[in-house]
């Protein structure tokens, strides 16, 4: 499908980028999980990796029935596996990112209708409810508070931990921030304390942090997400 903007001069000629499809949801989901279980910002998982995968399979798949949320996925060539993936939440009016743009309903894919018996559980099995319903709590008070529906929200990046140090992000990020520029559009992300300085580089400011109570979870201390936008310029 067609990209709304030009390929990034950091992306090698290893890697591929183009727009997510539902038929990517397993290898999305894998990417994730490898993603965050490295930065070890699973402390509302629950216990067995296999819980969390069904139940993102199906909150993955739903993403695509959403015509505000856009997804792009960088591939590497040699094994056609997903490295790298951004959903970004396009507020209204925002014209750039529409070419090559569209909705799936749940029923266009097989891969669809086999995560959909697995049932529509709003939290994984197995999960802490208080602690799982509270972190994203947390993030829906701060996206109300700073007016996230009406930016460019960048609800989620991940890049699979062999392949970070590549210009991966880089290259998910920076094109379509461009394209928010050129539109005079404000973004906002919330942000893990170990990509802050990466936020930080293309003008995200943080005004403001959630914070976890781990012990909640069994663990010790607190976890912190800094509420980061970014001004239009």
């Amino acid at each position: 499908m067609t990209l709304p903007f030009a390929r990034a001069t950091s992306l090698t000629p290893r890697f591929t980028i183009s727009r997510c499809t539902p038929a990517d949801v397993p290898q999305l989901v894998e990417c994730y999980l490898d993603a965050f279980i490295e930065t070890g910002f699973s402390w509302f998982w629950p216990p067995t990796r296999e819980s969390m995968r069904a139940w993102l399979l199906v909150r993955f798949l739903r993403r695509f029935e959403d015509p505000t949320e856009q997804q792009f996925k960088i591939v590497e060539e040699t094994t056609s596996k997903v490295v790298a993936f951004a959903r970004w939440g396009v507020p209204s009016g925002m014209k750039g990112l529409a070419e090559g743009f569209r909705t799936y309903e749940l029923a266009e894919s097989l891969t669809c209708r086999d995560a959909q018996s697995l049932g529509k559980k709003e939290i994984p099995e197995g999960a802490n409810e208080e602690v799982f319903h509270e972190f994203f709590a947390g993030i829906k008070h701060m996206q109300a508070k700073w007016a996230a529906k009406s930016k460019l929200d960048l609800g989620l990046i991940c890049t699979h931990p062999k392949y970070q140090g590549q210009g991966l992000a880089a290259a998910l990020i920076k094109p379509v921030l461009d394209i928010a520029d050129a539109e005079g559009i404000t973004a906002y992300l919330e942000a893990l304390p170990n990509a802050k300085a990466m936020y930080e580089h293309y003008g995200f400011k943080i005004v403001d942090t959630q914070q976890y109570d781990l012990t909640k979870a069994g663990r010790e201390g607190t976890e912190v997400l800094s509420i980061m936008p970014r001004p239009r310029i």
